[in-house]
């Protein structure tokens, strides 16, 4: 008989509190097998300030609270000298951590990075408390070659031959992030399905509500009944690529074209000013704007682009796609692998290529309506599938496995 426990005592060691992964932190605390604690290494979610600065952007991060809603957590005093989680290897360090762990001794600690002086410190922490080690990050295999010969070089060493020799099991948020974990060598066992796909249930609900105030929405926006608009959402930074939507843009031939940037960043007064001497018709820059408005957005757009080259996961996609939009991607998106099905619900396009991605927004702005709609459709049944994700039981049923084959060693 398998041996396993009615209740495990899980811990996530966070950077800072994401609001895309608050939910998942209130599913699993509200299982009965589980008790969940989740310490946060930086309040940098409700300062916003690295992100300000590194991405020279007016973005606001702020929450109001509903992030830190249901669940138990604790914020670790950080003694870094530059603290910051966008920074390693010395941007977190957050030496709390061992008392914590060594402390409660969990059955299974969960890290979420592997970069920051405080992830060793875990680590070593969960290894003296004879936890199960478990990492869940969005790293994906499309930026590895993007990585120069010496990062390659540290992370083979590092990774392959420490960090993931000694880790329990790995989470992996998509085919993405399971074909990197792979690349080193990492077996099929001890890969988990946990898809970043929480979230989607809260878009998929948004759009319901919204769908039919969709022509009325547009008129106020002042967009025609004939206009096709094309949308991007995001952070206006080199790795979004941005520019490259752009100068697609200007070659589409299509009349009725629109153009929105929702976003602010250090590439926005660039942007702005290579389409005023450009010429290009149509652009609208509406900068950053608080996530209770995004919804508005998906609604009055006809298709999304996300061109970025380097993209872990692309959470905006899913978002997208909750609105039934079709979706166009560069082939570094981590999320394209599992959510854009080539000519069915979207196109995906090799990054940096600016006149295939011309053609796909042209082929989207020439087809039927009916057929865009359908194209919409399939990319919110491509969603809903992936919200239905149990991904308590997905978790679950590995730690009975651990636990299961611990027991009998044990025995």
């Amino acid at each position: 008989m398998p041996v396993t426990k009615d209740r495990y005592r899980v811990v996530f060691v966070a950077p800072t509190a994401f609001f895309y992964q608050a939910p998942i932190f209130r599913e699993l605390e509200a299982h009965p097998r589980i008790d969940l604690m989740v310490y946060f290494c930086s309040d940098e979610a409700f300062r916003g300030d690295d992100v300000r600065i590194k991405f020279q952007t007016d973005q606001q991060w702020g929450d109001n609270g509903e992030t830190l809603k249901g669940y138990e957590y604790k914020f670790l005093k950080n003694y870094s000298p530059f603290p910051s989680y966008l920074s390693w290897p010395f941007g977190l360090m957050n030496f709390g951590a061992w008392g914590e762990i060594r402390k409660s001794k969990p059955d299974v600690v969960i890290i979420m990075s592997w970069v920051n002086i405080t992830d060793l410190v875990t680590i070593s922490a969960t290894r003296l408390s004879r936890s199960s080690l478990l990492l869940m990050t969005d790293a994906n295999i499309q930026a590895e070659p993007q990585k120069s010969k010496w990062v390659t070089l540290i992370k083979t060493l590092v990774l392959k031959n420490f960090v993931f020799k000694i880790t329990t099991g790995f989470l992996y948020t998509g085919t993405a992030n399971k074909l990197l974990y792979q690349s080193y060598g990492v077996p099929d066992e001890k890969l988990v399905p946990f898809a970043f796909s929480w979230e989607a249930k809260d878009f998929l609900q948004q759009a319901d509500r919204l769908r039919p105030k969709r022509m009325r929405m547009r008129a106020e926006m002042g967009i025609s009944e004939d206009s096709f608009v094309t949308l991007f959402c995001g952070r206006l930074s080199p790795e979004k690529a941005p520019l490259h939507l752009l100068e697609a843009f200007e070659r589409v031939e299509s009349p009725g074209k629109e153009l929105f940037f929702v976003g602010d960043g250090k590439l926005k007064n660039y942007l702005e000013n290579f389409a005023l001497e450009r010429n290009i018709k149509s652009v609208h820059f509406l900068g950053f704007q608080n996530r209770t408005e995004l919804g508005k957005f998906y609604t009055i757009a006809d298709a999304f682009v996300l061109p970025s080259s380097r993209e872990a996961t692309g959470a905006v996609l899913t978002e997208a796609m909750s609105f039934g939009l079709p979706v166009i991607v560069s082939d570094k998106v981590g999320f394209g692998m599992d959510l854009v099905k080539h000519g069915s619900n979207g196109f995906i396009f090799p990054v940096g290529d600016t006149s295939a991605l011309t053609g796909y927004i042209t082929q989207l702005m020439e087809i039927s309506e009916e057929k865009r709609a359908q194209m919409g459709e399939q990319s919110r049944k491509l969603v809903e599938e992936w919200s239905k994700l149990d991904l308590a039981n997905s978790l679950l049923e590995y730690l009975d496995a651990i636990h299961s084959t611990n027991g009998k060693n044990a025995g």
